[in-house]
């Protein structure tokens, strides 16, 4: 349970907090634009229940190294380890089917994330370059960009290092106070784009003279669709809590990191999703920075965030990578069969960023199908299986009734969102944005 290296709780905070908090935060403000109070009352239900999955997740392993001690060292898998052994309680069949599902949902929520950032370096690059003149738009750059992290992903991983978790947060936290302050900037000079740019606007409005922020109503049911999938992407990190758990000196300490790392979200978080939504209404665009006045300010936050977004690409690549590797009997060590095997993979991610080079609908997409299900449902569901399969342990109804309140939540949560996701796309088509490869044909 507890050993004489690894995170003491401090750390384990700080490497929550700096593994999830990112490119989510930019999504949230577009989030709250049709849900609006009620939105913002929703970012915090999502919060207590990342609070719960986290100590769930945690008693989880917990009783994973209780049962089975030869897992309390050197596990690689510790959520699919999770997912198989609380399907073994129901029977063979079903601990191969959650660890199958389990897999396939992290690979798909990390490859997915992956995207992400390939389309988010390459808009940020894209506004970065253009005040110097240089007329690339973000489909070149997202070749540019993805060519370029090869050859970080050929190396090893860098998770080990602790000082990215730091430098992540730190990153975070200093871009999104710049980007506050930008905004309150942008919105009380006359003389800003909101007042004098009179094209179409990265939003959904058209600002210029006399323009007045406009706090929409909630027109439909579908708009909670949206935010529920973009708040649950912001705390996408369940995936890799029963990883960091395993390598704390003392795993029982977990469940107290989790919930405290997900107040610190929640600090960063909140304040955001407040300001852009009082300030900016429904001209906040997918990403919040893209509907900031093009300046100075605007382009050290895309600096400090494209710095993040380098340093999370090789982190967030490498479990599914070595997942693959692994079944292909590809050596752990640095080769040839491992630049050959990755370099595929990022192709291929490129080709699917080219083809889908939406901010806000790719976070849409993965937050409404393989997050919901290593977020909202499995948890609970797992940890309910662990306690009734285990005689000394017992569960009281109301714990009970809120386990199945979130499997519950979490399934119409997932087709709602989904159906928003699927719309958004569709919308995008119609508004005129088009996939990448007919800017190179043209």
């Amino acid at each position: 349970m507890s050993g004489g290296h690894g995170l003491g709780l401090f750390m384990a905070i700080i490497f929550l907090s700096g593994e999830m908090a990112g490119v989510g935060v930019l999504a949230l403000p577009g989030a709250m634009v049709n849900t609006g109070p009620a939105g913002l009352a929703l970012l915090l239900y999502f919060t207590i229940n990342a609070m719960f999955v986290g100590t769930r997740l945690g008693l989880c392993w917990i009783m994973v190294e209780e049962r089975f001690p030869e897992y309390a060292e050197n596990c690689r898998d510790p959520y699919m380890v999770i997912a198989e052994k609380a399907g073994e309680t129901m029977g063979p069949l079903a601990a191969k089917i959650f660890r199958q599902i389990t897999s396939t949902a992290v690979v798909l929520t990390l490859y997915g994330s992956c995207v992400l950032l390939i389309v988010l370096m390459a808009t940020f690059l894209e506004n970065i370059f253009g005040t110097w003149d240089l007329d690339l738009n973000k489909c070149f750059w997202a070749l540019i960009v993805g060519i370029t992290m090869m050859p970080l992903c050929w190396l090893g991983s860098p998770a080990d290092f602790w000082f990215v978790a730091v430098g992540a947060l730190i990153s975070t936290v200093i871009g999104c106070i710049m980007i506050m302050v930008k905004e309150g900037m942008d919105t009380s000079n006359s003389d800003s784009c909101y007042f004098n740019f009179t094209e179409d606007w990265p939003g959904q409005g058209k600002p210029g003279p006399g323009w007045e922020v406009n706090h929409p109503s909630v027109s439909n049911f579908t708009d909670f669709g949206k935010a529920f999938s973009s708040i649950l992407f912001a705390f996408a990190g369940a995936s890799t809590f029963p990883t960091i758990q395993a390598d704390m000196k003392d795993r029982t300490q977990f469940p107290k990191a989790a919930v405290a790392a997900m107040f610190v979200l929640f600090l960063i978080y909140m304040p955001m999703s407040v300001v852009g939504w009082a300030l900016l209404g429904d001209l906040v665009a997918g990403s919040v920075v893209e509907s900031l006045c093009d300046g100075p300010i605007k382009v050290a936050v895309e600096i400090l965030f494209l710095i993040h977004l380098i340093t999370a690409f090789p982190i967030l690549i490498n479990p599914p990578c070595q997942l693959f590797e692994n079944i292909l009997n590809i050596p752990l060590t640095f080769g040839w069969k491992r630049i050959v095997f990755r370099s595929l993979v990022i192709a291929l991610l490129i080709v699917i960023g080219l083809s889908v080079p939406f901010f806000g609908v790719i976070v849409d997409l993965i937050g409404s199908t393989t997050i919901p299900i290593l977020n909202f449902i499995f948890p609970p569901f797992f940890y309910m299986r662990f306690v009734d399969s285990d005689k000394t342990r017992k569960i009281s109804t109301l714990m009970r009734v809120y386990c199945w309140h979130m499997v519950v939540v979490g399934i119409l949560g997932m087709g709602l969102s989904f159906y928003k996701a699927v719309l958004s796309l569709v919308e995008e088509f119609e508004h005129g944005q088009v996939p990448c490869w007919t800017t190179f044909f043209e």
